[in-house]
């Protein structure tokens, strides 16, 4: 298992963007990630009043974390130097609410690699049961030394 720490050694997010908290396992082309969902997260007093609902775009950032944790892993990138760049999202769906004290489990699996370009399709999980669900494809990039 790698932790918070483990997690920001390879990633560049960090503060309340960092919605990984564990990855339980990955290699080379898939992984899962975990991600506790608190009741103090930022968007909790907005989203909603009284009954706190992760957005759903928070879901997919989560997923595409996972996955740039696994494509940063893989390719060697961990000095956080390099950043990851949605370029699309397709066949996004969510099907169930994901509220504070669920434990959101990230499935991503690598569909396509192509020089910096990386595309996956994840799923994501609350007690075995599918919340959501995307492809995406990113670019990786490295920021140069100033």
């Amino acid at each position: 298992m790698i932790d918070a720490k483990g997690i920001e050694a390879v990633i560049p997010h960090r503060g309340a963007m960092r919605l990984v908290d564990e990855i339980r396992e990955y290699n080379e082309t898939s992984g899962v990630g975990i991600k506790y969902v608190r009741d103090d997260e930022f968007w909790c007093s907005g989203h909603f009043p009284g009954k706190p609902i992760m957005p759903g775009v928070l879901q997919v950032e989560a997923l595409a974390q996972t996955a740039c944790f696994i494509a940063m892993a893989k390719i060697g990138k961990t000095n956080g130097k390099t950043l990851g760049y949605f370029t699309t999202m397709e066949k996004i769906k969510f099907s169930h609410m994901v509220m504070p004290g669920d434990i959101l489990e990230l499935h991503v699996e690598l569909l396509m690699s192509k020089m910096r370009l990386y595309k996956f399709h994840g799923i994501a999980m609350v007690s075995g049961k599918k919340v959501a669900e995307a492809t995406f494809s990113a670019i990786l990039e490295t920021q140069e030394e100033n």
